[in-house]
């Protein structure tokens, strides 16, 4: 039996100017490379390129990637969608799988409408729950609804996701599927200190990191022997540090900047506990990649993390209470030894590449047939 050719639009997807843009779409992309013979197009801003529209091709796990790079300005984001089109069409796929709502999802729509093949999507964004949606134009919200409405199928990451898309009035034939949660995991001694470490994007109205370093602050008046490691970046980096250095924990912080997602296994391997301080999430990798790891998590109820953390896993809290998290992690200093990294791990096992490829890979012959 010939396998099925799909064709991902990515509206997010890793390139040479963010590595970790995206990057849960493509491991859920990658679950699929033994079932599919599979081509992935995307495209990224940038004022980087020595033309107006660049097209860079990759071969990555036996997946072709495509990735168009364009200058700011309406006539080549029109130009760029087209030629989006026309590779688009050349492939003939048999199914197009568009993951986020925007372009990617209004273009499969077009292609079902223009050349009647099938497609779904899946989504990820959390800007529903934020009010960000309402905030787009009118003309982007009646596309991206009409897009969904006529998808076979909606996949979200979760059922948080799914409870904030129809607040926003997007209705389509919706289903769960988790997002793929894999990578190496080193037998690693754990740090001397005992260290807890935060991944994610440094952006406060999202992730809270100020509460992370406030409530950190407290707990240093009666555990000298700590330290937090963060990993990544954003547009309140340079305040995050300024502040450490105002609260005097410089000789306890370590900002680490991007980094790859092997650094990041490493150094959850390394670490005791990861803290996610988020206000709203659709499901948090990290939280899972921790687990995989062997390592707990304190994590705010946020929304997706809820569909897999509990109190086996470690402590979760309300948000927007550094009194709560300065607890939990007193806590999980002193009741460390509780959690067993072998029953963690087995906490995200339905995330593997192969369960969730084989759900995908099911939704796809549905579909067909």
């Amino acid at each position: 039996m010939a396998k099925i050719k799909v064709l991902h639009l990515a509206k997010w997807y890793p390139n040479k100017e963010e590595c970790l843009l995206g990057i849960f779409v493509r491991k859920q992309i990658h679950s699929l490379q033994t079932r599919c013979d599979q081509k992935v197009i995307s495209c990224v801003l940038s004022e980087k390129i020595h033309a107006n529209i660049v097209r860079l091709e990759n071969t990555k796990n036996n997946n072709q990637e495509v990735v168009f790079y364009h200058k700011k300005g309406l006539l080549n984001k029109v130009l760029v969608l087209w030629r989006i089109w026309k590779e688009a069409q050349c492939f003939q796929p048999n199914i197009v799988h568009a993951h986020v709502l925007g372009w990617s999802s209004i273009m499969a729509y077009f292609l079902k409408i223009k050349k009647q093949i099938p497609f779904l999507i899946s989504e990820h964004w959390g800007g529903y729950g934020r009010n960000e949606f309402t905030k787009l134009s009118s003309t982007s919200k009646i596309l991206r609804k009409k897009s969904a409405q006529n998808a076979h199928q909606v996949l979200v990451v979760s059922e948080y996701l799914k409870k904030d898309m129809l607040k926003c009035g997007i209705h389509a034939n919706y289903k769960t599927v988790g997002n793929v949660v894999d990578g190496k995991v080193l037998p690693l001694k754990k740090n001397k200190t005992f260290s807890f470490v935060f991944a994610g994007d440094l952006i406060q109205k999202t992730k809270n990191v100020k509460g992370i370093l406030e409530a950190f602050r407290d707990l240093l008046q009666s555990n000298k022997d700590i330290q937090l490691d963060i990993i990544g970046d954003g547009k309140d980096s340079t305040y995050y540090k300024d502040l450490s250095d105002k609260l005097k924990l410089n000789s306890h912080i370590y900002f680490h900047g991007n980094q790859s997602n092997d650094y990041v296994f490493k150094m959850l391997s390394q670490s005791h506990a990861l803290i996610l301080n988020s206000y709203f999430e659709t499901f948090s990798v990290v939280c899972a990649e921790a687990l995989l790891c062997g390592v707990p998590v304190i994590s705010t109820k946020c929304g997706g993390p809820e569909s897999f953390l509990n109190d086996e896993t470690g402590i979760l809290i309300d948000h927007s209470s550094k009194e709560e998290l300065t607890k939990a992690m007193e806590t999980m200093i002193n009741n460390y030894d509780r959690y067993e990294p072998e029953k963690l791990k087995r906490k995200v096992l339905a995330f593997s590449p192969e369960v969730i490829g084989e759900k995908i890979h099911r939704e796809y012959l549905s579909i067909l047939n």
